[in-house]
């Protein structure tokens, strides 16, 4: 199982890898493969991640907390054995926290 975490602010809150995930978005929604982290709790998205890894060879998941990250982190170290998994790629993008004004980045 690869992992990859889509970190960093850019311009008006944009990640800095916008554009490699908007490709990464277009290819995947056709293939039904976004996961909505805010819909779960950090044990709850590792479980549908699970689920969902069982059939799906590549999987976004957009709008992830710290703890969401880490719990998948987690996951990935225990099932490192697994070879249904194995071909599985995983990409995590963080939640986008807000600035406050005057606050520089």
């Amino acid at each position: 199982m690869q992992i990859q975490v889509i970190t960093g602010e850019g311009r008006d809150g944009a990640t800095k890898n916008l554009k490699h995930l908007m490709v990464l978005q277009e290819w995947i929604v056709g293939a039904n493969q976004m996961v909505y982290a805010e819909a779960y709790s950090a044990a709850g998205l590792v479980e549908i991640l699970e689920v969902r890894g069982a059939t799906e060879k590549e999987l976004l998941v957009l709008q992830c907390t710290r703890q969401q990250i880490q719990a998948v982190l987690e996951w990935q170290s225990a099932m490192d054995e697994v070879i249904e998994l194995e071909n599985l790629v995983i990409h995590l993008v963080r939640q986008v926290q807000p600035t406050t004004a005057g606050e520089r980045r």
